[in-house]
């Protein structure tokens, strides 16, 4: 569904700009929800890279009116790009572009729109550049454009829902239809190796099509959905439609599982309209039409209203024989020592990879965190200091630091292969700062290797503890 023929499919809704009441979004069970507030209305399609999220701002079918601004939660915005009229959805490329459509091109006294715009180091300019100007094809040579997709081979491809028949997918600056004989096109999406059109036929059906990375049709994924507006793909596989207008605010974002099931994932939307899945927060970023904030659908396995993303250790594995050695505590900050070791039981299946996932060590205590350093994942090269190296069967893999992350120096993770998830772990720590005393017991030692599973925690009293003042050491375990 375009927003360029608003009088068709979402006539009501675009009256409900001005007065909108606030939904309350409820998730699907293993699901949570927040909110990100935006300083404006939100328009057109939102993104986020890292910490930055890019999403379109300003009143509704205003001619010049419509922006885009990059902020980080709870920093100040930057406005990257202005003069827009009716922006549609966005996608970024490698290289930091930012690629949106406008569909108001034919609105009174526009001086542009109707195409696709390329805005340049969007995730680092601080001054904005106007769409006029920054068109990559001409206005109004793409009527209907709805959608943007940045393909993993580079190409731009853009959705233009000109109505029964004429709906088309094209590959910019190309006007060929890459996909033709489509109807009221939305979203666009990548599932492997198919892509994903949402479509909402002459007769109103909504639907989401599959095709070949070559254009080739592969069939419906799912019709008689209640919307087909944003279209995304989840990490487990679930693709996510957005869509559905509801007077009283109880539209719903759809789930289609791989083998088809069809279910809700989320409700409480006036009319839910582009979609961004981030793979590293495993969070689905969703519009609502005349909403003042992005809604976050997030993974919430424990149930508890918070995101995993936001949790150190979602699904603990059980810890055993976690011991931890603390040293040097009674001279200045600077040559502390820790040891800790210990194994965790995880699934057999579990996938152990530091060099993929990295890993995370938190130590903890009554008076707050001690130490959480983040070993980044990659592999150490020949010549570097820091990274990570597995041996030829990749059961072995070890961590070398220079000490600059919390005076971290080696961790070793080991798998076990005649007991299949087992994994055994070792962190070493030399001129560090763990200032730390018999007043901050208990004391909470965390290992992580990736969230929500591959992590243990084991916690020390009083009495599993042996301090020794004088020589400033602390053995637990």
């Amino acid at each position: 569904m375009t927003r360029g023929y608003c009088g068709v499919l979402l006539a009501l809704a675009c009256g409900l700009a001005a007065g909108r009441a606030a939904a309350a979004v409820t998730a699907a069970a293993g699901y949570a929800v927040r909110t990100i507030p935006t300083p404006d209305t939100v328009q057109g399609g939102v993104v986020r890279r890292g910490p930055a999220i890019l999403v379109g701002q300003g009143p509704t079918f205003t001619v010049g009116a419509e922006s885009i601004i990059r902020f980080n939660e709870g920093g100040t915005p930057v406005t990257i790009a202005t003069g827009f009229n009716s922006l549609g959805g966005f996608d970024l490329d490698a290289a930091g572009t930012l690629y949106v459509v406008d569909n108001g091109g034919t609105l009174p006294g526009a001086l542009t729109g109707g195409t696709v715009y390329g805005i340049p180091s969007a995730l680092t300019r601080t001054t904005a550049v106007t769409a006029a100007g920054q068109e990559v094809m001409p206005s109004g040579s793409i009527p209907n454009a709805q959608d943007v997709l940045v393909a993993p081979d580079g190409r731009v491809l853009v959705s233009d829902a000109r109505g029964p028949g004429l709906g088309r997918v094209l590959v910019v600056p190309s006007t060929t239809p890459f996909i033709g004989g489509l109807d009221f096109l939305g979203g666009l999406a990548i599932d492997g190796t198919k892509l994903l059109v949402g479509n909402v036929t002459g007769a109103f059906v909504d639907e989401v099509l599959e095709y070949g990375l070559d254009g080739t049709p592969a069939g419906t994924l799912a019709t008689n959905l209640p919307g087909a507006y944003g279209v995304v793909v989840d990490a487990d596989g679930f693709v996510l439609v957005s869509g559905e207008f509801s007077l009283d605010c109880s539209g719903r974002v759809m789930a289609i599982a791989p083998d088809g099931t069809v279910s809700e994932r989320a409700r409480g939307f006036c009319a839910s309209t582009d979609m961004y899945f981030d793979p590293v927060r495993d969070e689905t970023l969703v519009l609502d039409f005349g909403a003042t904030a992005i809604t976050a659908l997030c993974r919430d396995l424990n149930g508890n209203g918070t995101c995993d993303a936001d949790e150190l250790c979602v699904a603990p594995a059980f810890a055993t024989g976690v011991k931890l050695a603390l040293g040097k505590l009674a001279t200045p900050p600077g040559d502390d020592t820790l040891a800790l070791h210990g194994s965790l039981a995880l699934p057999a299946s579990f996938p152990v990879d530091p060099v993929v996932s990295g890993a995370r060590v938190v130590l903890a205590g009554a008076g707050g965190t001690v130490l959480d350093v983040r070993l980044p994942a990659g592999a150490r090269t020949p010549g570097e200091a820091t990274g990570w190296k597995a041996n030829k069967k990749r059961t072995v893999f070890t961590y070398t630091g220079d000490g600059s992350l919390g005076g971290i120096v080696k961790v070793t993770v080991r798998t076990s292969v005649k007991a299949p998830g087992r994994v055994g772990f070792s962190v070493v720590g030399k001129h560090g700062s763990y200032p730390v005393t018999t007043g901050d017991l208990p004391l909470t030692a965390t290992f992580v290797l990736t969230s929500p599973g591959g992590c243990g925690s084991a916690s020390f009293a009083a009495p599993q503890c042996t301090a020794n003042a004088r020589r400033g050491t602390l053995h637990c375990g």
